[in-house]
């Protein structure tokens, strides 16, 4: 790679950066400007669009960077062998370091399930039916939840991800993570996906 080539990587990261600096110190994305991005980044504004069609371009990068970070804590949730017992307990716990120690792309994340623009929402929502769908394809992998059809398995997959999501946002308000509260937090996320699949254990499907 080329010294032109090198700057050109650098610059679009510190764009990228420098949205996320945005999100970090409290501000929503969907209010930040192209002008503000560049400022932080140290370019020219007409810059920007050397590497970003528009903000809605950096954001969609920005969810590939979120994608990149929940396949690591897939990778890294497999790599423990987990006891099918305890996948539960220990996933939510494994989550939520993650959450910490990832705090401005969960931060970027949450925004954008329910701010921003269509297209962003929509890729997001993708990636984390995606997430999912892999912790469903883990209860599976355990032959946990044999008697559930394909279809019922997207539901799970879904109401996973709703409640995940919207406790996402709660851990995210924690004053200190490092707390008994976090300690609280992550018992009472246990326990609502404990009730989510002791009823998808218990379901038995009905012909209409």
């Amino acid at each position: 790679m080329n010294n032109r080539q090198e700057r050109k990587l650098l610059t679009r990261q510190s764009l990228m950066n420098a949205a996320l600096q945005w999100v970090e110190e409290g501000q929503h994305f969907s209010s930040l400007s192209i002008r503000e991005v560049a400022k932080r980044a140290g370019v020219v504004p007409t810059a920007f669009y050397r590497h970003f069609k528009d903000l809605d371009d950096l954001a969609l990068n920005l969810v590939d960077e979120l994608s990149l970070v929940l396949r690591q804590l897939m990778r890294e949730v497999r790599q423990n062998r987990i006891n099918p017992t305890h996948i539960i307990h220990d996933s939510v716990k494994q989550y939520c370091q993650y959450v910490v120690s990832q705090r401005v792309f969960f931060l970027f994340m949450c925004q954008s399930m329910t701010g921003g623009t269509p297209l962003v929402r929509q890729a997001v929502r993708s990636e984390l039916q995606y997430f999912a769908k892999e912790l469903v394809a883990d209860l599976q992998r355990f032959n946990l939840l044999p008697h559930l059809d394909p279809a019922m398995m997207d539901n799970l997959a879904d109401l996973t991800i709703s409640v995940v999501a919207f406790a996402t946002i709660q851990l995210l308000d924690l004053a200190d993570v490092s707390s008994q509260a976090k300690a609280d937090f992550e018992a009472r996320l246990t326990r609502q996906l404990q009730l989510v699949y002791v009823g998808a254990s218990s379901w038995k499907t009905t012909k209409p």
